[in-house]
């Protein structure tokens, strides 16, 4: 299922949204809750290439919020969390280079290969890790996928006690403590 989810949005292009100038029209009622679903007037949208279409017409506005946007007209949508959940990491051989590549819910990939694109903060204790996807967009990445880069991850000791890291390509990601 994850490889047609992967397949599918491979066909879709790649927007250049900063390039549109479209027309502010409101608030929509759609939601993208915290475990990543999509909904649309209180149903779940349910049909796999709508809501990958959605995800690329996703915009992240400077004052945080987020819109659908298209050529000439632009809306609000409410995220809980995080636009984005990432749901798969393999470590792959990548041009010359080792790195973690991960797949979100709407089956984008992504290279971890920007200095600040992973980065864990903890909430009640809890890890609470994410992942740049794209133009300021980010996604929680689940217990599983978490669980599985920890098992990765090297302890380094340092004067304020070890802590684990992730390491992709040349960069080494702080994850927590050891």
């Amino acid at each position: 299922m994850l490889e047609q989810l992967v397949a599918q949005a491979q066909k879709l292009p790649h927007y250049d949204l900063d390039s549109w100038q479209p027309q502010f029209n409101g608030d929509i009622d759609l939601i993208i809750t915290a475990d990543g679903t999509w909904f649309h007037e209180g149903s779940a949208i349910v049909k796999t290439k709508i809501m990958q279409l959605f995800a690329r017409l996703l915009q992240r506005q400077v004052n945080g919020d987020y819109w659908i946007i298209t050529p000439t007209e632009a809306f609000r949508i409410t995220v809980e969390d995080l636009p984005f959940v990432i749901v798969a990491a393999d470590y792959v051989h990548q041009e010359g280079v080792d790195l973690w590549q991960f797949t979100t819910n709407t089956g984008d990939q992504i290279y971890l290969s920007q200095l600040d694109q992973l980065v864990v903060t903890y909430n009640s204790e809890q890890p609470q890790p994410r992942v740049c996807v794209r133009d300021g967009l980010w996604g929680r990445i689940n217990r599983a996928v978490f669980y599985q880069l920890a098992l990765a991850c090297e302890v380094v000791e340092t004067t304020h006690g070890d802590h684990a890291e992730l390491t992709s390509g040349p960069h080494r990601y702080y994850i927590g403590p050891a």
